[in-house]
């Protein structure tokens, strides 16, 4: 292992592969081990450690303010990026900042605004990526939010689906004519129902559309005389089984799409 050495900084920033420097602390909050293994992934693909600095505190202070044993720096912010440098074998860039305590970074945590999925998307279409441009011109001209029309035109919001967007990964896997037919479909509830393009309630139409047994001719003749009884619902389940038992109303066939 190599020995700790100054990088000329006027913010006083080391870099080390003697992790064993180091220790984390036990009223910090749990490690995501999932969280580290997709660090793990983004440092094989392009390593910007340099830029993304661990901080910690003074051995001395980690051991009055945490109970650490004193002989080591205690790790106070970033101790998710410190595994993943450990167990990449990479150089971590880190600074002792006794100012700093474990308290002060949830507060400083909660004043950071997170990339939105509109400003990755604003992002990847400057930039031109194609993808990214159909996507939001099908989101701008229907509108729909971002969240939703990952959903109709990706086919979930799932973790991975959001991350693949996020990575410049955007894959449009729903063919277009069907988008256009349900984005077709919703503007003609829209003129019905004032709460048309609620997310929610777009995403559970958007289960009853895409069932073979959905009849959209039949599901508008019910809507003519009961989108009045139509409510908004606080999740997707319960506006599926409101657009259900109107679509099934009088009717001897009962289709399920919940």
């Amino acid at each position: 292992m190599s020995k700790s050495k100054a990088v000329p900084s006027s913010l006083q920033i080391y870099q080390t592969l003697n992790f064993d420097e180091f220790e984390l602390i036990e009223s910090n909050r749990p490690i995501d081990w999932k969280k580290v293994e997709r660090m793990r992934v983004e440092i094989r693909r392009k390593n910007l450690s340099s830029s993304y600095i661990v901080l910690c505190n003074s051995k001395s202070a980690s051991k009055r303010r945490y109970g650490c044993s004193g002989k080591k720096y205690g790790v106070v912010d970033g101790q998710h990026r410190f595994l993943a440098y450990k167990l990449e074998e990479v150089k971590m860039f880190y600074q002792i900042n006794d100012s700093v305590t474990l308290d002060d970074i949830p507060r400083a945590a909660a004043q950071q605004d997170s990339w939105k999925l509109t400003d990755f998307l604003h992002h990847y279409c400057v930039r031109g990526f194609g993808e990214y441009k159909a996507f939001k011109g099908y989101m701008v001209r229907n509108k729909f939010p971002a969240a939703t029309t990952l959903v109709i035109l990706c086919g979930d919001r799932s973790t991975y689906a959001r991350r693949k967007f996020i990575n410049g990964e955007l894959e449009v896997r729903t063919n277009w004519t069907i988008a256009n037919d349900f984005a077709e479909a919703v503007h003609q509830f829209s003129k019905l129902i004032k709460f048309a393009r609620q997310s929610r309630f777009i995403e559970a139409y958007y289960i009853m559309f895409k069932n073979k047994e959905y009849d959209h001719s039949r599901m508008m003749a019910r809507m003519e005389y009961m989108a009045g009884s139509m409510k908004r619902q606080s999740d997707t389940k319960l506006h599926l089984e409101q657009l259900e038992y109107v679509y099934n109303y009088k009717s001897r066939e009962k289709v399920q799409f919940s």
